[in-house]
């Protein structure tokens, strides 16, 4: 039997996008966080012939389709993603639970699908999103930066939530490439701080 610590009674602090830099000092994180557009495109393009998209499972429960996938290089996860799919929405649109290796972000784009603006919120190790994210990286016991976004196509909702793990943009790549930016503490996350 394997035991699990109680989640965390501690509510999220859900921000928008304009307020990270006074919660996140490390603009390179930062920039992670922030990218407009489709994440899966700059995993790509920083991670270039190491990029690996890997799908850990699919399974259907309590009225959903969830989709769980690791995003980063061959050697080291960047990312952690959760798609939770209602069965309404897999009803009207069944190619959903039928993707595979595909990146979700960018089908939903390239069939019109609309995304709400990000949310993000920097949660502890034992709450249920985190604890997953950990132990299918076996990483140690820390707090992980969540984003999170609703999209729709024709009208039928799904939610997608990204945990970035420690090593985004720079662990498992060769020689340095796709290193992004200063890790130091920036101008604008020290204005929040006084």
């Amino acid at each position: 039997m394997i035991e699990t610590a109680p989640a965390s009674t501690t509510p999220a602090l859900w921000l928008p996008a304009g307020a990270l830099g006074c919660y996140e000092g490390d603009a390179r994180l930062r920039s992670w966080l922030a990218t407009p557009g489709l994440l899966t495109e700059r995993v790509r393009a920083a991670a270039g012939a190491a990029f690996s998209l890997e799908v850990l499972g699919e399974d259907a429960s309590q009225g959903e389709h969830r989709r769980t996938i690791l995003l980063g290089t061959r050697a080291v996860p960047w990312i952690y993603a959760e798609t939770s799919i209602p069965d309404t929405s897999l009803a009207a649109h069944p190619w959903l639970a039928r993707m595979g290796e595909v990146s979700l972000g960018e089908e939903l784009t390239a069939r019109g699908g609309t995304r709400s603006d990000f949310a993000y919120a920097r949660l502890v190790a034992d709450t249920p999103l985190v604890a997953r994210a950990l132990a299918r990286t076996a990483l140690p016991p820390q707090a992980l930066w969540i984003r999170r976004s609703d999209f729709a196509i024709a009208g039928a909702p799904l939610t997608v939530q990204e945990a970035f793990l420690p090593g985004i943009g720079v662990a498992g790549l060769e020689d340095g490439a796709g290193v992004e930016g200063d890790t130091g503490l920036d101008t604008q996350a020290a204005r929040c701080m006084r």
